[in-house]
């Protein structure tokens, strides 16, 4: 696969777990913020590659870049299982671009995405830079989704707000009459017969659920108990939460996926990253929004971020009213030879689960 570059002599190959330590110094040369906090770098790696069950069908762990045989960039590529078009597969996503801050502006970031396209049958990246965009375009990746990333946010609580403002009892007070007109822009999702609990590990009826819902779905993450265990208890990435929603049979209905970003002063933002359920059952998502909202308040949060998005999820997120989040441009791109069908690119459904930055800690 190698490919000189004319110019600089540049070699470009994939590269393999051998080339970890050289990958993580790449990062320490063009990121500051992990100069003192190398070791999130590596665990990132080491969690979400070098322990993926899946990364097996690609032939390596990304594509790298070398000048005389030393690595000045790379582009991680994990596994992640598909669902695509009532088929199982796996998908290449392309993550963490580094390149040396003393060869940038030379288009080797530009390069390193051209290579990708032959890591994989179908290769994906959940997020883009402004520049990177016109490489993407450029290079024959879809855009996935509208002009945004398609997320929402809305308010939780007042009473943090209030408590920095005049202090913690005055605050809780006020803040709780505040709290009022939430609990009545809640109150259109309010389904009974439900219960929402902190999960610690998924059985089989989260496989259940995903052979019931899968059909469902045009284009989606695999959401088994196997994916889920790994992604969120066994090699988690960033701390993350499960909250299962069950009926009054104690069947399970749906669930969601978060974690918590605090901001200083007390004001804390749940970031909502997966919801799944049967896109047939009219009760499970208002009754799963409605518990939700309703924990995130009890636990003192003030903020809620919405980041999963999917043509019906941003349909009934602004017919909601809530505020939607602006990007600069769509940040979700997918490459493949034959191109997709818009049938399966207008229908995919994107969620924080899928997310390919550094984020451990948060």
């Amino acid at each position: 696969m190698s490919k000189p570059d004319q110019a600089d002599n540049f070699s470009y190959s994939f590269i393999g777990p051998a080339d970890i330590p050289d990958c993580i110094q790449v990062v320490l040369n063009s990121f500051t913020e992990f100069q003192q906090t190398p070791e999130c770098v590596g665990d990132w790696l080491e969690r979400r590659i070098l322990n993926n069950p899946w990364q097996a069908a690609f032939p390596g762990i990304g594509v790298g870049v070398r000048d005389q045989g030393k690595l000045i960039g790379f582009r991680a590529i994990f596994a992640q299982p598909w669902w695509l078009d009532g088929q199982s597969t796996v998908i290449a996503f392309a993550a963490n671009t580094s390149v040396d801050s003393t060869y940038r502006g030379r288009g080797i970031g530009t390069e390193l995405i051209d290579q990708c396209r032959h890591f994989a049958a179908m290769t994906s990246s959940t997020s883009a830079g402004v520049v990177t965009q016109k490489a993407y375009r450029k290079l024959g990746y879809a855009a996935i989704g509208g002009d945004s990333n398609d997320f929402f946010r809305l308010r939780s609580s007042f009473k943090a707000s209030w408590q920095k403002r005049v202090g913690t009892a005055a605050g809780r007070i006020i803040g709780s009459l505040f709290d009022l007109s939430l609990l009545l822009r809640d109150a259109k999702l309010r389904r009974a017969g439900f219960n929402l609990t902190e999960e610690t590990r998924c059985g089989d009826e989260y496989d259940v659920l995903w052979n019931q819902a899968r059909g469902g779905y045009v284009s989606c993450l695999e959401r088994s108990s196997r994916y889920l265990n790994w992604r969120i208890f066994d090699f988690p990435t960033c701390p993350l939460k499960l909250m299962g929603l069950r009926d009054a049979s104690g069947r399970l209905r749906a669930y969601a996926v978060w974690h918590r970003q605090a901001f200083g002063d007390g004001i804390d933002m749940a970031v909502l990253r997966d919801v799944f359920y049967r896109l047939d059952d009219s009760e499970a998502l208002p009754a799963l929004l409605y518990r939700l909202y309703a924990y995130w308040r009890e636990i003192g949060m003030t903020w809620i971020n919405l980041e999963v998005a999917a043509p019906w999820l941003t349909s009934v997120f602004r017919d909601l009213g809530y505020e939607a989040l602006p990007s600069q441009g769509n940040r979700y791109h997918v490459f493949s030879e034959p191109p997709l069908p818009a049938a399966v690119t207008e229908a995919w459904y994107r969620s924080g689960l899928d997310g390919d930055y550094f984020d451990n800690p948060l």
